[in-house]
């Protein structure tokens, strides 16, 4: 039970990467700095150039209460999936379609799963290729001009954060009615920010190829070990009940355990039982990997199950041979 706890602990650290959406402030807390003015500085301190990150469909200005359609996409040159987070402050409100994995920012109290939100919006998982599309909606009235904080994540998508990991900021404003004339001028535009010449790249058809296969062998790694465990664990638990079977089939069981040390035994691993329950059911909660909260809460089910067999050893009759 020792070494299960200690896997489980050296295994949390990967586990806890933001790839659900990043929080919205920079020490997860409400304290720190907004995520869409500081960036993504969990994985880098600085924003990079070589992520390209492009906004199309925002116009120079809006109409009150109109909806404009926007695609937010993100470049680079080695990764091929991430993430973003995109604020307006509060000002007009976000919507998007179920099937683009979007969500609203992570402290806005809101559903996860909610397809509208007057909040910030980041991505609701690793995405890729890194492309969302959303409608923005104008405020019902002229507020004055709305500014739009981007944060673009391209990561390696390895479930932690590090230097292989490249972000890069967009900000831009979309002029009031009152500025600019909106009927006049309801033309759209693409901003970026970044490394245009990746706009540029020719297709490499070998690369193109590698990158297919790696996608690949990386399913099927992935799908292997989940099928390993599930077999594992079948096995397990399928030999723990034929062990029961065959036990009342012949009236044996456990060997004698006295009261005075069956009681702590039970306390103790019913303690560890409760406490891999709660932890499982933490990490189910916060949406963290699939491995943590299973293996937690297998863990759980082991501990429960020793109670059981240390309640069964309390009451097995003593020996001849215990007794002496």
């Amino acid at each position: 039970m020792t070494l299960l706890v200690s896997l489980l602990l050296l295994m949390a650290g990967p586990g806890m990467a933001m790839h659900l959406g990043p929080p919205s402030d920079t020490n997860d807390d409400g304290t720190g700095d907004p995520t869409w003015r500081a960036g993504c500085t969990c994985h880098a301190s600085s924003p990079n150039t070589g992520t390209l990150v492009k906004l199309s469909g925002a116009p120079h200005a809006y109409q009150a209460d109109q909806s404009y359609s926007m695609t937010l996409s993100l470049e680079h040159s080695s990764n091929s999936g991430g993430g973003f987070f995109l604020s307006t402050e509060g000002v007009g409100s976000f919507s998007w379609t179920e099937d683009q994995l979007i969500r609203p920012e992570k402290d806005s109290g809101e559903d996860k799963e909610a397809t509208s939100t007057s909040s910030g919006i980041t991505q609701s998982d690793y995405t890729s290729p890194a492309s969302w599309t959303f409608t923005w909606t104008a405020p019902s009235s002229d507020v004055g001009d709305v500014a739009f904080w981007v944060i673009g994540n391209m990561v390696n998508n390895d479930g932690a954060p590090n230097s292989d990991d490249h972000w890069n900021s967009l900000s831009f404003v979309i002029n009031s009615p009152s500025a600019t004339s909106a009927t006049d001028d309801q033309s759209t535009r693409v901003l970026s920010s970044g490394d245009q010449s990746l706009f540029d790249q020719e297709v490499d058809a070998e690369a193109l190829e590698i990158e297919r296969q790696k996608a690949v062998s990386e399913d099927v790694m992935q799908n292997g070990i989940t099928w390993f465990f599930i077999t594992l664990t079948a096995l397990l638990v399928g030999s723990i009940v034929q062990k029961e079977i065959l036990e009342r089939k012949y009236q044996t069981g456990p060997a004698h355990l006295d009261r005075q040390l069956a009681y702590p035994e039970g306390l103790r691993r019913g303690l560890l039982s409760v406490g891999f329950a709660l932890l499982g059911l933490y990490w189910l909660s916060e949406e963290s990997a699939v491995y943590l909260w299973a293996t937690a809460l297998f863990c759980s089910a082991w501990a429960a199950y020793g109670v059981y067999r240390t309640v069964l050893a309390a009451k097995t009759p003593p020996t001849h041979k215990d007794m002496m």
